[in-house]
Protein backbone atom coordinates (compact mmCIF):
# COMPACT_ATOMS: atom_id res chain seq x y z
CA UNK A 1 0.00 0.00 0.00
CA UNK A 2 1.10 3.16 -0.73
CA UNK A 3 0.24 6.75 0.22
CA UNK A 4 0.86 10.16 -1.15
CA UNK A 5 1.34 13.11 0.56
CA UNK A 6 1.38 16.34 -1.44
CA UNK A 7 2.98 19.31 0.36
CA UNK A 8 3.00 22.78 0.06
CA UNK A 9 5.68 24.64 1.09
CA UNK A 10 5.41 28.17 3.25
CA UNK A 11 8.04 29.87 5.75
CA UNK A 12 5.98 29.41 8.55
CA UNK A 13 5.37 25.49 8.06
CA UNK A 14 4.57 23.15 5.62
CA UNK A 15 0.72 21.67 4.77
CA UNK A 16 0.18 18.42 3.17
CA UNK A 17 -2.83 16.49 1.10
CA UNK A 18 -2.71 13.01 2.19
CA UNK A 19 -4.09 10.66 -0.47
CA UNK A 20 -4.44 7.14 -0.80
CA UNK A 21 -5.37 6.38 -4.54
CA UNK A 22 -7.20 8.66 -5.41
CA UNK A 23 -9.17 9.38 -2.42
CA UNK A 24 -8.19 12.50 0.00
CA UNK A 25 -7.57 10.71 3.22
CA UNK A 26 -7.17 14.50 4.94
CA UNK A 27 -4.17 16.77 5.84
CA UNK A 28 -0.92 16.70 7.18
CA UNK A 29 1.06 19.46 8.89
CA UNK A 30 4.64 19.43 9.34
CA UNK A 31 7.63 21.84 10.03
CA UNK A 32 9.14 24.10 7.17
CA UNK A 33 11.54 22.57 4.90
CA UNK A 34 14.87 24.05 6.62
CA UNK A 35 17.51 21.78 4.38
CA UNK A 36 16.37 18.71 6.62
CA UNK A 37 18.11 20.23 9.97
CA UNK A 38 16.95 17.96 13.21
CA UNK A 39 13.71 19.50 15.26
CA UNK A 40 13.24 22.26 12.59
CA UNK A 41 13.11 21.20 9.40
CA UNK A 42 10.34 18.34 7.69
CA UNK A 43 12.13 15.51 6.43
CA UNK A 44 13.30 15.26 2.59
CA UNK A 45 10.87 14.31 -0.10
CA UNK A 46 11.19 10.62 -0.88
CA UNK A 47 9.49 7.36 -0.35
CA UNK A 48 9.72 5.86 3.37
CA UNK A 49 7.96 2.65 4.73
CA UNK A 50 5.82 2.91 7.34
CA UNK A 51 5.91 0.61 10.48
CA UNK A 52 3.97 -0.17 13.64
CA UNK A 53 5.66 0.97 16.72
CA UNK A 54 4.54 1.10 20.59
CA UNK A 55 6.26 2.70 23.43
CA UNK A 56 4.69 3.42 26.87
CA UNK A 57 4.13 7.03 26.17
CA UNK A 58 2.91 6.70 22.88
CA UNK A 59 1.04 3.57 22.80
CA UNK A 60 1.01 2.03 19.01
CA UNK A 61 1.88 4.65 16.29
CA UNK A 62 3.50 4.79 12.87
CA UNK A 63 7.34 4.98 12.27
CA UNK A 64 8.39 6.49 9.45
CA UNK A 65 11.52 4.14 8.45
CA UNK A 66 14.79 5.28 6.50
CA UNK A 67 14.95 8.96 6.64
CA UNK A 68 18.45 10.22 5.96
CA UNK A 69 20.12 11.56 8.22
CA UNK A 70 17.14 11.34 10.87
CA UNK A 71 15.63 9.19 13.12
CA UNK A 72 12.33 8.84 15.60
CA UNK A 73 10.14 10.57 12.57
CA UNK A 74 6.49 9.42 14.02
CA UNK A 75 2.74 9.95 12.88
CA UNK A 76 1.15 11.71 15.29
CA UNK A 77 -1.16 14.31 16.51
CA UNK A 78 0.07 17.99 16.62
CA UNK A 79 -2.21 20.96 16.00
CA UNK A 80 0.59 23.60 15.26
CA UNK A 81 3.80 22.21 13.93
CA UNK A 82 5.90 24.98 15.64
CA UNK A 83 4.77 24.39 18.89
CA UNK A 84 4.69 20.30 18.74
CA UNK A 85 6.46 19.06 15.98
CA UNK A 86 10.59 18.58 15.67
CA UNK A 87 10.13 16.72 12.26
CA UNK A 88 7.28 14.54 12.69
CA UNK A 89 3.83 14.45 10.57
CA UNK A 90 0.82 15.22 12.40
CA UNK A 91 -2.61 14.46 10.36
CA UNK A 92 -5.46 16.94 10.86
CA UNK A 93 -8.58 16.79 9.91
CA UNK A 94 -8.97 20.70 9.15
CA UNK A 95 -6.12 23.07 8.00
CA UNK A 96 -6.02 26.67 9.51
CA UNK A 97 -2.77 28.35 8.19
CA UNK A 98 0.73 26.99 7.59
CA UNK A 99 1.71 24.27 9.82
CA UNK A 100 -2.03 24.54 11.60
CA UNK A 101 -4.49 22.59 11.89
CA UNK A 102 -7.29 21.05 13.79
CA UNK A 103 -8.60 17.64 15.12
CA UNK A 104 -5.77 15.71 14.64
CA UNK A 105 -6.13 13.16 17.18
CA UNK A 106 -9.45 11.90 14.90
CA UNK A 107 -7.45 12.13 11.26
CA UNK A 108 -4.16 10.44 13.01
CA UNK A 109 -6.98 7.88 14.51
CA UNK A 110 -8.26 7.39 10.58
CA UNK A 111 -4.41 7.46 9.17
CA UNK A 112 -3.60 4.14 11.99
CA UNK A 113 -6.30 2.62 11.34
CA UNK A 114 -5.58 2.49 7.51
CA UNK A 115 -2.19 1.78 7.79
CA UNK A 116 -2.59 -0.73 11.02
CA UNK A 117 -4.72 -2.86 9.14
CA UNK A 118 -2.07 -3.07 6.07
CA UNK A 119 0.65 -3.98 8.30
CA UNK A 120 -1.73 -6.52 10.36
CA UNK A 121 -1.78 -8.50 7.19
CA UNK A 122 2.13 -8.35 6.43
CA UNK A 123 1.69 -5.72 3.57
CA UNK A 124 3.98 -3.03 3.49
CA UNK A 125 3.41 0.07 3.42
CA UNK A 126 4.75 3.23 2.17
CA UNK A 127 4.46 7.25 2.01
CA UNK A 128 5.78 8.89 -1.06
CA UNK A 129 5.97 12.89 -0.34
CA UNK A 130 6.72 15.51 -2.93
CA UNK A 131 5.97 18.72 -4.28
CA UNK A 132 2.36 19.43 -5.46
CA UNK A 133 1.97 20.67 -8.72
CA UNK A 134 0.87 23.90 -9.61
CA UNK A 135 -1.15 24.31 -12.35
CA UNK A 136 -0.72 26.73 -15.40
CA UNK A 137 -3.37 28.28 -16.53
CA UNK A 138 -4.15 25.87 -19.84
CA UNK A 139 -4.31 23.36 -17.13
CA UNK A 140 -6.62 25.05 -14.67
CA UNK A 141 -9.29 25.99 -17.92
CA UNK A 142 -8.98 22.03 -19.13
CA UNK A 143 -9.62 21.36 -15.04
CA UNK A 144 -13.12 20.27 -13.78
CA UNK A 145 -14.71 22.67 -12.56
CA UNK A 146 -16.25 22.46 -8.84
CA UNK A 147 -20.56 22.52 -9.53
CA UNK A 148 -21.07 25.91 -7.67
CA UNK A 149 -19.19 27.31 -10.33
CA UNK A 150 -21.07 25.47 -13.29
CA UNK A 151 -23.67 27.28 -12.02
CA UNK A 152 -22.00 30.26 -12.22
CA UNK A 153 -20.68 29.66 -15.51
CA UNK A 154 -24.04 28.97 -17.30
CA UNK A 155 -25.07 32.16 -15.99
CA UNK A 156 -22.15 33.78 -16.85
CA UNK A 157 -23.06 32.42 -20.42
CA UNK A 158 -26.44 33.28 -20.22
CA UNK A 159 -26.03 36.71 -19.78
CA UNK A 160 -23.45 36.93 -22.47
CA UNK A 161 -25.62 35.74 -24.90
CA UNK A 162 -28.43 38.50 -23.42
CA UNK A 163 -26.40 41.23 -23.99
CA UNK A 164 -25.16 39.87 -27.75
CA UNK A 165 -28.45 39.38 -28.91
CA UNK A 166 -29.45 43.37 -27.34
CA UNK A 167 -25.99 44.81 -29.01
CA UNK A 168 -27.32 42.67 -32.50
CA UNK A 169 -31.01 43.71 -32.63
CA UNK A 170 -31.83 44.84 -36.21
CA UNK A 171 -34.07 47.56 -34.91
CA UNK A 172 -32.83 50.57 -33.22
CA UNK A 173 -32.88 50.84 -29.29
CA UNK A 174 -32.46 53.32 -27.09
CA UNK A 175 -28.92 54.54 -25.73
CA UNK A 176 -29.64 53.37 -22.70
CA UNK A 177 -30.69 49.87 -23.69
CA UNK A 178 -27.45 49.15 -25.47
CA UNK A 179 -25.79 50.42 -22.50
CA UNK A 180 -27.07 47.48 -20.25
CA UNK A 181 -26.27 44.92 -23.10
CA UNK A 182 -22.30 45.94 -22.89
CA UNK A 183 -22.88 45.47 -19.14
CA UNK A 184 -24.29 42.18 -19.56
CA UNK A 185 -21.40 41.04 -22.06
CA UNK A 186 -18.96 42.72 -19.76
CA UNK A 187 -20.78 40.96 -16.60
CA UNK A 188 -20.86 37.90 -18.09
CA UNK A 189 -17.49 37.27 -19.44
CA UNK A 190 -16.08 37.68 -15.80
CA UNK A 191 -18.32 35.29 -14.35
CA UNK A 192 -17.34 33.42 -17.37
CA UNK A 193 -13.69 33.54 -17.20
CA UNK A 194 -13.75 33.25 -13.02
CA UNK A 195 -15.68 30.15 -13.05
CA UNK A 196 -14.03 28.43 -15.40
CA UNK A 197 -10.41 28.84 -13.80
CA UNK A 198 -11.68 27.57 -10.48
CA UNK A 199 -10.80 24.14 -10.34
CA UNK A 200 -12.46 21.08 -8.14
CA UNK A 201 -9.30 19.85 -6.79
CA UNK A 202 -10.50 16.79 -5.79
CA UNK A 203 -11.17 16.06 -9.34
CA UNK A 204 -8.30 17.61 -10.73
CA UNK A 205 -5.73 14.76 -8.60
CA UNK A 206 -7.99 12.04 -9.26
CA UNK A 207 -7.22 12.54 -12.80
CA UNK A 208 -3.35 12.99 -12.01
CA UNK A 209 -3.68 9.57 -10.04
CA UNK A 210 -5.39 7.58 -13.01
Amino acid sequence: MELILKRTYYPDGTNGELYYGDHLLGYIIELPWLQNQRNISCIPEGTYPLAKRETEKRGKHIIVLNVPGRSGILIHPANDALKELKGCLAPVSRLTGPGKGLESRYATFQVERLVFEALNVKEEVFITIKKKEIMNIIERVKAPVPKFFKKIRTIGLALVAAGGAIAASPIALPASILAIGGYLIVGGGVLTAVSQITVDEGNQETSKNE
